[in-house]
């Protein structure tokens, strides 16, 4: 029985070595020989195993711009590929899409580590069509003024766009895998703070429910039972005078997706601003969420190193006027975001669809 694409897609990552140059400017160089799983695939077909977040018509374009060579020679998108080959790809980054993301912010550096204090609103790493302006991009570039090399920075931790705060990243690969090493063994303490609806009884414990994907026309996740284990401590670090709202710090020991909010929106107190778990707000582009401090040992030096971002100044102003017994503006959720959600446009604002209640 033939194997289906996404099979093939899979064997062709596994099968090549992949090198990959990054180079002043933010072009990247990508070169491999082709081998025996996806022979006879147009090459623009090929490349969606090798970077599966390009989409089709940038493949194409491409290859017809001449970016594409097969032993040195340029062809078309539609060359049917055949084992034994050096491919080289050279891709341009992309126009920014918005306004250019602030200047990088680095807490801690040296010749192995960066740590960046990444701001609401920027992807930490490419994704989509959004290929420029992210964390990642703005890391490579820094490594390059360093006399580092840019195709070396990986991140260890990642945060959503609209989540603020510390994101690690190795610039070499013996220190990536030791570090992740730490991050399975539960050693690299990860700290958030949030502003959350109401004030958490009792103010300090923990947070144990199975999180998983609550169906495939959403990107919510919520608390189900063959979910996988999750686990949030939490404690009540400050009180609004009319105790609508509050602070809380968290810490993270398993690290799933959306784990915070979908934890906090199912025990009744969702964060402030979330508008896939609560209710949008126009203070804010997301949740009120900021990841706050790591603590670690450096993969080499063995030096204990604990390192704190504070709460950005749009969410420190926030919480000074909640703490004094102000309030959000709630606002409707947009066409993309209730795409996103899976409902419906005529649905109400805020409301999540019908499966989202099991969270």
């Amino acid at each position: 029985m033939p194997l289906p694409e996404h099979a093939i897609r899979a064997r062709i990552r596994n099968e090549i070595r992949l090198e990959k140059r990054v180079l002043p400017g933010g072009e990247r160089i990508f070169r491999f020989r082709s081998k025996r799983y996806g022979a006879g695939w147009p090459l623009a077909k090929y490349l969606s195993a090798i970077g599966p977040r390009w989409p089709e018509e940038l493949r194409r374009h491409w290859c017809l711009e001449g970016r594409c060579t097969v032993d040195g020679q340029a062809v078309g998108p539609d060359w049917p590929v055949e084992p034994g080959h050096l491919i080289e790809l050279r891709v341009l980054p992309l126009p920014l899409a918005g306004p250019p993301p602030p200047p990088l912010a680095l807490l801690w550096h040296d010749r192995r580590l960066a740590i960046a204090n990444k701001p609401t609103g920027q992807l930490a790493h490419p994704a989509g069509r959004e290929l420029q302006g992210t964390l990642l991009n703005q890391l490579q570039e820094w490594a390059h003024a360093q006399g580092l090399d840019p195709s070396a920075v990986r991140l260890v931790n990642r945060i959503d766009r609209e989540t603020s705060g510390i994101v690690i990243a190795t610039l070499d690969l013996p220190t990536h895998r030791r570090l992740c090493a730490q991050l399975q063994q539960r050693a690299l303490g990860k700290l958030y703070k949030a502003i959350c609806v109401g004030v958490p009884e009792p103010p300090q414990g923990e947070w144990r429910e199975p999180l998983g994907p609550l169906g495939p026309h959403t990107i919510a996740r919520g608390v189900v039972p063959d979910g996988q284990p999750s686990h949030t401590a939490y404690s009540v670090e400050e009180v609004a005078a009319d105790r609508r709202h509050s602070v809380l710090r968290l810490e993270l020991h398993t690290g799933r997706q959306h784990q915070i909010r979908v934890h906090a929106a199912h025990h009744g107190h969702p964060l402030v601003g979330d508008w896939v778990y609560g209710q949008p707000v126009a203070e804010l582009p997301g949740q009120a969420l900021h990841a706050w401090k790591v603590s670690f040992q450096h993969p080499h030096s063995g030096e204990r190193l604990e390192i704190e971002a504070p709460f950005p100044p749009a969410l420190a102003a926030l919480w000074e006027r909640l703490r004094a017994g102000g309030s959000v503006t709630p606002i409707a959720l947009t066409a993309e975001q209730r795409s996103k959600l899976g409902l419906p446009p005529e649905t109400a604002p805020g409301a999540l669809p019908p499966s989202a209640g099991a969270r």
